[in-house]
């Protein structure tokens, strides 16, 4: 397998796990305004509710997870009962939600270490098939990443330009105030961005518990990956949040190539650092709506 081949493989994996993570997030500041810090936890979530579904029921994986992403959409909506709605009318709501929302996740994680135990647990790979593109073998969950990381934001992005509820979405990211004199409802906006941000997480979550071990802290570090792609794409840019997933999955990949995997977050997070001192709102910064 080529250097070129093997770089060229784990952007675009890499890419599509901090693809469907940032999306998420992205989608949740364009219309609250807040960063879910949440949002690693219930990725954790998603990925044992994923595993016990397959391992109590029999069915596929892919059912599995089909079935997990329902769940975690309807607990999402409860997230947002709880974490989002009570809070964000507040003054300092947004700093309240992001508190709310950074309980959560220790709330979550001591949940998952009681409900499944502290035993490191794997998912199977998506798919036994492997694929030689240009020299390089793409194993089945990787290639399942490939693909649908860019498809589901794909949809995500058609929603949003051609749908009633994405005009009601972008109506409310460009001005809340109008948009609720308008007759808009917040809630309802609210909610759905929630749960496909929940949805998006949960598929992350099964994907990644496939190519490595899970654990209650699994989801710590795609969460800092995903507000890395923030920082570099602009938070409220899908455009931005996409170019910039895959561009941080570039400079992992081929850090870990040539220096080793040691070294992959110094750099990364350097280029965080060094973005947001030349341009804090994103190298990439335009609206939702551009995507």
């Amino acid at each position: 397998m080529s250097g070129i081949s093997v770089i060229a493989t784990s952007t675009l994996v890499l890419g599509g796990l901090y693809l469907l993570m940032a999306a998420g997030l992205t989608l949740i500041w364009s219309t609250l305004r807040v960063f879910n810090f949440g949002h690693g936890a219930l990725l954790m979530f998603g990925a044992y509710l994923t595993w016990t579904l397959l391992n109590t029921t029999g069915l596929p994986l892919i059912v599995s997870l089909a079935g997990a992403v329902v769940a975690m959409a309807a607990l999402g909506a409860v997230y947002e009962f709880l974490l989002v709605s009570p809070f964000i009318k507040r003054p300092n709501g947004d700093m309240l939600v992001m508190v709310a929302t950074l309980a959560a996740t220790m709330l979550l994680q001591s949940g998952a270490q009681l409900i499944w135990g502290p035993e490191l647990k794997q998912l199977p790979p998506f798919g036994g098939a492997r694929v030689d593109v240009a020299g390089s073998v793409v194993q089945g969950t990787q290639l399942v990443t490939i693909v649908l990381a860019p498809l589901l934001v794909g949809l995500l992005a058609l929603v949003l330009r051609r749908s009633s509820i994405g005009l009601t979405v972008r109506a409310l990211e460009q001005n809340r105030e109008h948009a609720q004199l308008l007759g808009i409802p917040p809630r309802r906006v609210y909610l759905f961005v929630v749960m496909v941000a929940v949805g998006f997480a949960t598929v992350a979550g099964a994907l990644l518990g496939s190519m490595q071990f899970m654990s209650p802290a699994m989801g710590s570090d795609p969460l800092l990956r995903a507000f890395v792609v923030l920082a570099f794409g602009g938070a409220g840019s899908l455009a931005g949040t996409i170019a910039g997933a895959y561009a941080i999955g570039l400079l992992e990949a081929v850090t870990t190539y040539y220096f080793g995997l040691s070294w992959s977050p110094v750099l990364v997070f350097l280029a965080m650092i060094v973005i947001m001192l030349v341009k804090p709102e994103g190298l990439l910064h335009t609206r939702v709506r551009s995507a």
